[in-house]
């Protein structure tokens, strides 16, 4: 993920509102790692689906791109992904915004399900 400000002015404080792919859960281990780091300055869930849909928050977006990578993991397998909303704007002036949509390309085995979450997940029958 990565995000920036084609012009204007830096922000102070922007917000991503990221989407996952159907079928999967964004870890909060990930988010929680970016938060320590101080690439982000917190994260929640949002909507009504957890970990699904989250909100974060950086201190402030500039010219330069802010890139950092999310985890996920596949709960339930899901064919025919639709595209997938991800949403950025200044959170004091929020008509700065800019909002695009990507596409997912699986690349899990299907023997990387796990059916009663990651929690429970054994791939060594993998191959």
């Amino acid at each position: 993920m990565c995000a920036g400000l084609k012009r204007g002015e830096p922000t102070n404080m922007a917000i991503i509102e990221l989407s996952s792919p159907s079928g999967y859960e964004f870890l909060d281990e990930s988010l929680d790692e970016l938060e320590e780091e101080r690439r982000i300055v917190r994260w929640e869930p949002s909507g009504g689906n957890w970990n699904s849909q989250v909100n974060i928050y950086l201190d402030s977006l500039n010219n330069d791109n802010t890139c950092f990578t999310v985890s996920a993991y596949r709960d339930y397998t899901v064919t025919g992904h639709a595209k997938i909303r991800a949403k950025v704007y200044d959170y004091f002036q929020p008509n700065r915004k800019t909002e695009t949509f990507y596409t997912f390309t699986e690349s899990v085995p299907n023997c990387g399900i796990c059916p009663f979450g990651r929690e429970t997940c054994d791939q060594s029958g993998c191959t």
